[in-house]
């Protein structure tokens, strides 16, 4: 990989707990009980980023489940091309993707229902895709379906994304970017990337700090 030929060390194994050193975040403890230490962290937990051990309440970003399903069908050499491009839509109120990949692949998806840890695939939720899709492309239900899936994605209080540094000193987020995490990644990594080296977000990422959701924030405006 790229970032391994440019000397960064990848350790592959999941993070229990953070821990402070002076009222600062200084590392990680990993479940095999090693030590990190680090002069910032970046919180990039996904659903999972408020679960982290060790965080002070008062700092864990507010960021909940939000179960997504999504379908993968196969398209025929017979059919092909199906689709030429990635289309985008709202259906009965609900928001739709239908992806073409290289490989034949047709991916469909998503729901997106507020049901906590919940990652049950329902036939309602399959339902639901293939009745929306069809909408938009007919021929979809003549396709063989080959896989169903649920995932969960991160939702803030405002559904968008949590980036920058928090009000504990050497913690910073990048999590909260609900349905569109893919989509941020590159634009994500930049903003991070800036405010790990200068120590400030960029213009562009500034309305996403999580200390919008701050207490002092919050009371400030509801005063």
């Amino acid at each position: 990989m790229a970032c391994e030929r440019a000397g960064v060390v990848f350790h592959r194994v999941w993070a229990e707990r953070l821990f402070l050193v002076r009222g600062r975040a200084a590392g990680v403890v990993t479940r095999d009980g090693a030590e990190l230490a680090a002069g910032q962290i970046v919180l990039a937990g996904g659903s999972l980023s408020g679960q982290l051990a060790g965080v002070p309440d008062d700092v864990l970003p507010p960021v909940r489940p939000v179960k997504g399903q999504v379908l993968r069908l196969t398209v025929p050499k017979r059919y092909a091309p199906f689709l030429s491009r990635t289309v985008r839509a709202v259906v009965r109120g609900s928001q739709i993707y239908l992806v073409p990949r290289e490989s034949g692949e047709l991916v469909v998806g998503a729901t997106s229902e507020e049901l906590g840890w919940d990652t049950t695939v329902t036939a309602g939720g399959v339902y639901e895709l293939l009745r929306d899709a069809h909408e938009l492309v007919p021929g979809i239900t003549e396709l063989p379906l080959t896989e169903t899936r649920a995932g969960l994605r991160p939702g803030s209080p405002d559904n968008a994304p949590l980036l920058g540094p928090t009000e504990l000193d050497g913690l910073l987020l990048a999590t909260g970017h609900f349905r569109n995490g893919v989509l941020l990644t590159p634009v994500t990594g930049d903003a991070m990337a800036h405010v790990l080296t200068t120590g400030e977000l960029p213009d562009e990422a500034r309305p996403f700090t999580p200390r919008r959701f701050s207490t002092a924030v919050l009371t400030e405006q509801s005063a």
